[in-house]
């Protein structure tokens, strides 16, 4: 969960010269806990009496020794409380920028007491963070900075905190060998660091050559909890057990096998098992490749960060202890610097439906803020139906940004593959078989339906991205041979990939905020069909009846460039929802860059990053959109922003499966399933409703709109939403 504390501007008195504000900047501090895309939770401020350790200090020269939010400056944090009303901090008394440009820097451990900070002179102070006991978790530290703010920023500050620490989600299962035996978990304890050295300046732990995960914390004793062959979370007194620790303190590309022994964090599991005490222990690490584009791997210390959730599924066997971690990266914002409050963030609201502002798994909230937040901001791909992690190998590009393999519409590259997040298997290959009645995978092995993982906590089962393909008899299109279990899956949201409080989207809800069919979000203007392109003209006007609770939509389309009616990189797609009702409402879409960098092999794609940005406007019951009014309204304040990362779907041809067209093309799933065959005997199709968006690469299908066709064996985004009456 991210918190953000406000630094609210007084504003001057009327008879205020020029001079009053620009030596002056009075502000006050105030805390709220964000919004529903910051925490799956609905609590929305720090309890009464939270205290916070700030510095306000001297842009120029980064001197710890003056305080500025103390008169006179000085050394040391101001310590404020969080008020009753929760509309400020108190116990801030100095509060002026006096011409100074500030750099804010704050701490909470989120209670009433306070964080044991060092001081280091002028240089940055460090905050002591240690186990009290082998027997009380670590508090929850929180960190926040604003840096370069001035008088100019009058009005609203906001200080965007986050956590330090990383949150372990515990739960237990026993192997199916364990079928008819009563087991029975009396104790979990991790290792882990059992201090850390916060910097104040940069909110990461510093490192030392005496660093080792070497103290044992219990967070779970004393239990008689009854595991089962179904992952359960792990309760202690009917309250889940949800333990804090240190994330690693080194890089994690510069990870070795060498640092297991000092970096690992162990699991000691005390069960009895059929009336006998079992004690078993397991170091968690995982598999990465040895560098940019190596066969080679290595094994390494899992690299537990800041400011991220994982859920920790422990499996009981009779051989040893099975530990999966799946990164969850939604209830904690894994990011410094999100979009201020008062600016509009990558979230939308429209028609009771909330739109998370980021993809499922992703670290990053806003792909246009950088040419790394946009690849941060892809998140993982799924198979329909399935609800296994898939990502794609990254690198250091010439430009220096850790990226993904893409080349264009080419997979040839074994670099493209979806391998599975889960680990102990993320280097397990993608399978495909050939011939539709001969179900023999690629590995040798023969497919077993009831062998595929669906589920991260499946750890008998297979995580591989299974495929289907056969030249003679064209798509098979499923994972699922049989076809019945891709296509239930998804349709209770207890069984979907994303958090509690929300799911995936259904096609309708998609139509809320997409063109209504191709034609309509032909935003490139390449849309083409047997005579050529659709739309030859500057404009495209176009109306679909009935498209949403029986109202109409109006769509205009403007052309790059034309009339000054475009904006970002290609055309332009303006819609009036909903038209004639009290709820009616504009939408905008448009691609924009992001950053100026290229990537490294776009193939027949477009050279850069790009995003689909949506906006939304309000509009009356009496509005109409012509091709004429379109440029004469007003297009700049928008309502709500939803930022989509084009960031390619993973494609599965006789050629494998791989990732294509990154930064030209996306496509997300929705819940919606279809099943129909086709009319040819031997060409069996199950698909699934998709969003798409496509803007370059092979041009006759660049376009904004709702496929019915995805086949259930590619691997596409999520986005997932959660239900609100809020509009």
């Amino acid at each position: 969960m991210s918190v953000i504390v406000i630094l609210a501007i007084t504003s001057c008195t009327d008879d205020a010269t020029d001079q009053e504000l620009s030596s002056n900047g009075t502000f006050l501090l105030s805390s709220d806990k964000g919004a529903f895309t910051r925490a799956a939770s609905t609590e929305q401020t720090f309890s009464k009496g939270t205290t916070y350790q700030l510095y306000a200090i001297n842009a120029d020269n980064n001197d710890f020794e003056h305080n500025y939010l103390k008169n006179p400056a000085s050394s040391g944090p101001v310590t404020g409380k969080e008020s009753d009303s929760h509309e400020y901090i108190d116990d801030i008394t100095f509060n002026k920028f006096n011409g100074r440009t500030l750099n804010f820097y704050a701490v909470t451990n989120s209670t009433s007491e306070e964080v044991e900070i060092i001081p280091n002179g002028k240089s940055v102070p460090t905050c002591h963070i240690e186990y009290k006991n082998n027997l009380t978790p670590l508090k929850n530290v929180m960190w926040a900075k604003k840096e370069n703010q001035s008088y100019k920023n009058s009005g609203v500050i906001k200080l965007l905190f986050g956590h330090t620490l990383s949150k372990l989600n515990l739960y237990v299962m026993k192997n199916s060998e364990y079928q008819n035996t009563n087991v029975i978990l009396n104790s979990i304890s991790l290792t882990d660091y059992g201090s850390g050295s916060l910097n104040m300046q940069t909110g990461k732990y510093d490192l030392s050559n005496t660093d080792k995960r070497d103290y044992s914390c219990t967070v779970y004793t004393g239990g008689t909890q009854i595991v089962t062959t179904e992952a359960e979370t792990v309760k202690n007194e009917k309250v889940a057990v949800t333990p804090t620790i240190f994330p690693i303190r080194k890089e994690k590309e510069n990870l070795t096998t060498s640092d297991i022994e000092n970096h690992s964090t162990k699991v000691t599991v005390t069960t009895t098992i059929g009336g006998k005490e079992t004690i078993k222990t397991i170091k968690i690490t995982s598999i990465m490749a040895e560098g940019a584009g190596s066969t080679t791997t290595k094994e390494v210390p899992f690299a537990f960060e800041s400011n991220h959730e994982y859920d920790m599924v422990i499996t009981i066997t009779k051989s040893s202890l099975v530990v999966t971690i799946v990164p969850r990266l939604y209830d904690w914002i894994p990011e410094e610097e999100l979009k201020e409050e008062d600016e509009v963030n990558g979230s939308m609201t429209v028609g009771g439906i909330t739109w998370m502002d980021r993809n499922l798994g992703a670290t990053s909230g806003d792909p246009l803020a950088s040419e790394q937040a946009w690849e941060n901001s892809r998140g993982y791909y799924y198979q329909y139906g399935r609800n296994i992690p898939y990502y794609i190998k990254t690198y250091k590009d010439k430009q220096g940004i850790e990226s993904i393999y893409s080349y264009g519409k080419d997979k040839s590259n074994e670099n493209v593959r979806p391998l599975p997040f889960i680990p102990g298997h993320m280097t397990d290959k993608a399978l495909a078989t050939n011939y539709i009645p001969n179900e023999t995978w690629t590995d040798g092995s023969t497919y077993d339906k009831n062998k595929v993982a669906i589920n991260p906590t499946d750890n008998d089962k297979k995580f591989n991205f299974y495929f289907y393909y056969n030249s003679s008899w064209s798509w098979w299109g499923d994972w699922d041979t049989g076809h019945s279990t891709s296509i239930k899956t998804w349709t209770s949201t207890r069984e979907q990939p994303c958090p509690k409080g929300w799911r995936i989207p259904t096609k309708d809800e998609y139509l809320l905020i997409l063109p209504g069919n191709e034609e309509c979000g032909d935003i490139s203007f390449m849309l083409q069909n047997n005579s050529g392109y659709i739309h030859k003209g500057n404009t495209y006007s176009k109306t679909i009846e009935n498209e949403i609770d029986s109202h109409d939509t109006q769509y205009i389309g403007v052309k790059k460039g034309y009339n000054n009616g475009t904006v970002g990189k290609t055309g332009t797609v303006y819609a009036l929802k909903k038209k004639g009702a009290s709820d009616a409402y504009y939408l905008r879409w448009h691609i924009e860059q992001a950053g100026t960098k290229q990537i490294d092999n776009p193939g027949d794609g477009d050279k850069y990053r790009n995003v689909l940005v949506i906006s939304r406007y309000r509009a009356t019951q009496t509005d109409e959109l012509t091709d004429i009014n379109v440029f004469e309204k007003n297009w700049n304040n928008p309502v709500d922003i939803l930022k989509m990362p084009l960031s390619g779907y993973i494609n599965s041809t006789e050629n494998g499966a791989g990732i294509i067209y990154s930064g030209s093309e996306v496509v997300y799933w929705t819940s919606s399933a279809t099943n129909y065959i086709d009319e040819n005997p031997n060409k069996s199709t199950y698909p699934s409703y998709t969003m798409r968006a496509k803007f370059a690469g092979d041009s006759g299908s660049n376009s904004i709109f709702i496929s019915d066709s995805e086949f259930r064996h590619n691997g596409a985004l999520i986005r997932c939403v959660r239900d609100t009456k809020a509009n």
